[in-house]
């Protein structure tokens, strides 16, 4: 652990190097004055130059509490700072697994809630953007946001006092809201080709995993798409199989509960 911690946050260093070209800082310069030897003093210190946006020098002085101060209650805090400075730079990938190492090695942290919340909340900012020019984020790759999600779901379990549950329960309905829209482009994807099992596979599975979204709407709708895809497969066994289950999951008078009763009566047997 130890070592990929400090693997994580000498790579932290040289992304840090990179980004502030021409900068006359170093963060390997020793710590000089009274932050040299007083732990609290150097984190105060990092904290104020992270504030002011100055990553070398912030890194500087958290490194040093890490390195020489690593039993003093300002370690920790050092290392969740270089996490939020990961944050801020945009570098979700690597504030996610710095987040992630807080957890794991300091679980009864007062923070711990915090670095736990922020591991969801990075990998939910590196997900595909909505940009006007670009494709609508639903069509691309969602693997960020279910990462988020599984990261929220284990938030609200481990920390169901947490004052950020509210809001982290908030981002997993917004997550799983974006995962359906995914899920059904990509089953909108294989109707247009007629890619028939595919489309009710993916159909079904949008049942599954989302169907209690837009008040149960969802189940109801992608149980009958997937239904009549099984239909145009000309495969009558999953098809009545759909039709049976859209029967007793669809309320009472829903259009394609009627849909479905028809069609099997209409079925032979």
């Amino acid at each position: 652990m130890t070592s990929r911690k400090n693997n994580f946050f000498l790579a932290a260093g040289a992304a840090l190097l990179c980004a502030c070209a021409g900068s006359s800082a170093d963060i390997t310069k020793p710590i000089t004055g009274p932050a040299a030897s007083d732990a609290g003093r150097a984190y105060e210190r990092g904290v104020r130059e992270m504030k002011d946006k100055n990553y070398l020098e912030a890194t500087r002085f958290f490194e040093s509490v890490r390195n020489n101060f690593p039993y003093s209650q300002f370690a920790a805090l050092a290392d969740l700072a270089i996490a939020d400075m990961a944050f801020e730079r945009d570098d979700y990938a690597g504030a996610a697994s710095a987040y992630q190492d807080f957890v794991k090695s300091h679980p009864s942290h007062a923070k711990a809630d915090y670095a736990a919340f922020r591991v969801g909340l990075s990998h939910y900012e590196d997900k595909s953007s909505d940009w006007f020019l670009l494709p609508p984020s639903y069509e691309k790759d969602q693997t960020p946001v279910r990462q988020a999600l599984e990261a929220f779901q284990r938030f609200v379990i481990a920390y169901p006092k947490s004052e950020l549950s509210t809001r982290a329960r908030d981002l997993i309905n917004d997550c799983r809201e974006r995962l359906a829209a995914h899920d059904k482009y990509v089953a909108g994807f294989y109707l247009k080709r007629q890619a028939w099992r595919g489309a009710a596979a993916r159909l079904i599975s949008l049942a599954d995993n989302y169907g209690d979204l837009d008040n149960g709407r969802l189940r109801t709708d992608s149980l009958w798409r997937a239904a009549v895809a099984y239909q145009n497969a000309k495969d009558d066994k999953l098809a009545r199989a759909t039709m049976e289950r859209l029967v007793q999951e669809a309320p009472p008078g829903d259009a394609h509960r009627n849909w479905a009763e028809q069609s099997l009566r209409a079925m032979p047997k």
